[in-house]
């Protein structure tokens, strides 16, 4: 065992290629997490729902992963094709609060360069986030990340923890500057491990923290009251939002975003992210709107207040 492993908690990921596992023996050998495929691009690992099962019978910290088979071959495709595999994966993985945050699993390119494979990592992202409200885990090898990546530090910027893939060294080589300087969560130290329960070998993965719990999902902060827009709704004055009142522990931090609603449909106004937006002539005639996202222990969630319209 790498000596840098030491101390920190045990744990396996799994597929269908491990056939059927003895759950029970797995949790005796002393393993306090499992992460189980759910997805491969848009296919369903037929073993999840099972090994999901098992697992959580047996007390051992869950998550699902979803291996990515990026597509498209324009921007819109790249998008498109990103958005529906996370829509996919979440509809069969089904992220529960008391689990581990989601994970993309990126081995693959699917022909796609940097720059498009970046997009393309950003939308799943971004879609698994704006449903489930908690930022998914990066899984990928240091080799991986330079090459296919660019060494890109944008998304641990972004909130995206690291499961790093680095075989059978000592301490694994963690890229984009450390992870933006935060290091890995998650170490998949060994592909070979020996585990009571599961025949042959089988994917060894360390957990850096102090305790497993710190890294279950949180429940979503919960809206007690919605957010208000405060003032004259006319050109030159100047609006403020309540936050609505928020049930979560810790308090949540909050952030805002002014909308321009046309019917049913509303946009973002650029620049417009503070508690107060000073009404412009462009908003006469239309409906405005502030959206709060409450954020606390990693997991958000976001309200809409009601739309008011601004005098002509």
């Amino acid at each position: 065992m790498p000596a840098s492993a030491v101390g920190s908690a045990r744990g396996i990921d799994v597929s269908h290629w491990k056939g059927r596992i003895d759950w029970p023996r797995v949790a005796l050998a002393g393993y306090g997490f499992a992460f189980a495929e759910a997805t491969n691009g848009f296919t369903v690992d037929w073993t999840y729902a099972r090994n999901r099962a098992g697992a959580k019978r047996n007390r051992l910290l869950f998550g699902a992963f979803h291996f990515a088979r990026p597509g498209g071959s324009t921007r819109e495709g790249v998008l498109a094709d990103a958005v529906a595999e996370a829509a996919f994966f979440l509809s069969v993985a089904r992220p529960q609060t008391g689990e581990l945050a989601p994970v993309l699993d990126l081995e693959r390119t699917g022909g796609l360069a940097p720059p498009a494979l970046r997009a393309w990592t950003a939308a799943w992202l971004d879609e698994v986030e704006r449903r489930l409200g908690v930022r998914p885990t990066i899984y990928s090898s240091p080799a991986f990340w330079r090459r296919s990546m660019r060494d890109s530090s944008v998304f641990a910027v972004a909130g995206s923890q690291l499961w790093v893939a680095h075989w059978h060294v000592r301490a694994p080589r963690v890229p984009a500057s450390n992870w933006s300087a935060t290091g890995w969560t998650f170490w998949q130290w060994t592909n070979c491990s020996f585990v009571l329960g599961i025949r042959g070998c089988v994917d060894g993965d360390r957990f850096r923290g102090s305790s497993l719990e710190e890294a279950a999902l949180a429940p979503p902060p919960a809206t007690v009251t919605p957010p208000l827009v405060l003032g004259v709704p006319q050109s030159g004055e100047t609006l403020s939002a309540s936050a609505g009142t928020w049930q979560a522990d810790p308090a949540p931090t909050l952030e805002y975003r002014w909308e321009r609603c046309d019917g049913a449909v509303c946009s973002a106004i650029p620049g417009a992210v503070t508690s107060a937006y000073t009404v412009t002539p462009a908003d006469a005639g239309e409906a405005l709107r502030v959206v709060v996202t409450a954020t606390s222990r990693r997991r958000s969630a976001s309200v809409a207040s009601s739309p008011v319209v601004v005098n002509a």
